[in-house]
């Protein structure tokens, strides 16, 4: 997980290595880096389940897409999701917080990205920042519960069962 990890500090220091001015390309960058850092913290850590050969686990990552992970997302911010047989099980706190984070920050990344007409404050992105460090955490937290397994598989497949 080095690049999501590496992304998550070049998203700090986007925001703040020109002190208290910086630029506006600075800071939507940030928000996007941050969003990407979250992404590639989730795809590696499925890949990593992965038993097969380095170059398969390289073409399952590219397979997840940010539609389908969105998707899988609003369906894990709840407390309970059905799971692949139609039981419904409880979802961790932890594990909605992930999936909620995961889509606030793609929000944030399309408003940094595309929305050209919207200011960024150093505290908006702090905030921003704040939440996808707090995602890494709660992942840490919960990635070994069967339920973070069946997150990562609903994000690859696109669809709950």
């Amino acid at each position: 997980m080095a690049l999501a990890e590496d992304l998550l500090r070049q998203a700090s220091h986007l925001a703040t290595y020109q002190g208290a001015n910086p630029t506006q390309a600075d800071l939507r960058r940030a928000v996007s880096t941050a969003y990407y850092a979250l992404f590639h913290l989730l795809i590696e850590d499925a890949a990593q389940r992965w038993n097969g050969s380095p170059a398969a686990a390289t073409g399952l990552e590219r397979a997840f897409s940010h539609g389908q992970m969105r998707t899988a997302s609003l369906r894990f911010d709840n407390p309970r999701w059905p799971d692949w047989h139609g039981v419904s099980q409880t979802i961790p706190a932890a594990l909605q917080r992930v999936a909620r984070s995961f889509v606030e920050l793609q929000d944030e990344r399309h408003a940094a990205d595309y929305n050209n007409h919207r200011e960024w404050s150093v505290t908006d992105v702090q905030d921003t920042l704040t939440a996808a460090s707090a995602a890494f955490t709660d992942w840490q937290s919960v990635r070994t519960d069967p339920l973070a397994g069946d997150y990562l598989l609903s994000m690859l497949l696109g669809k709950s069962r």
